[in-house]
């Protein structure tokens, strides 16, 4: 069974590289790639939908063979949602799992804080936009929506903290 998945997430790396030639890559500086993705009562978000605020991104899978892998990070994540909610940062977290209903569980298991969305079926550009080879990939937007780091540091790297706590309200 996990077998399967770790050759799905092969199979998602390598439709990236090849599907996605044309789509370039978004820089540090410039207006971030708009997504329309799902959360999971069907709810569609956008960039403008986060307008205003600085944006902070997470893209993951949660499939079963790297859960363990994210365990770690959620309550590193949700201890920086808690310290930073007057910093006006929105915190989502953007899933590229194949199964909705899988992801539905993990979410409420996991009581995961800030918006999770889901990825349809404009994933492969939208990874590509955003030049993500490995996951889990954190990426920040400015109020505007351009891109500030599109290589965040984990939440386990004190450098993360120190960058949050840096943005202007």
């Amino acid at each position: 069974m996990k077998l399967k998945y770790v050759f799905s997430s092969l199979g998602i790396l390598i439709c990236l590289s090849v599907f996605a030639d044309g789509v370039k890559p978004a820089k540090v500086g410039e207006q971030s790639p708009d997504f329309q993705f799902a959360d999971k009562n069907g709810k569609m978000y956008s960039l403008k939908d986060f307008k205003g605020q600085y944006l902070r991104g997470m893209i993951f899978v949660c499939i079963n063979v790297i859960s363990g892998i994210i365990e770690c990070k959620i309550g590193l994540i949700k201890n920086a949602i808690e310290k930073l909610k007057k910093k006006n940062i929105a915190f989502i977290g953007i899933a590229t799992d194949l199964d909705k209903d899988e992801w539905i569980k993990f979410i409420e298991e996991k009581a995961l804080k800030g918006t999770q969305l889901i990825m349809d079926r404009k994933w492969i550009s939208f990874m590509h936009s955003y030049d993500v080879a490995t996951i889990p990939r954190y990426i920040l937007l400015d109020k505007e929506g351009k891109i500030i780091n599109l290589n965040m540091p984990r939440p386990s790297n004190p450098q993360c903290m120190k960058i949050l706590k840096s943005l202007k309200r």
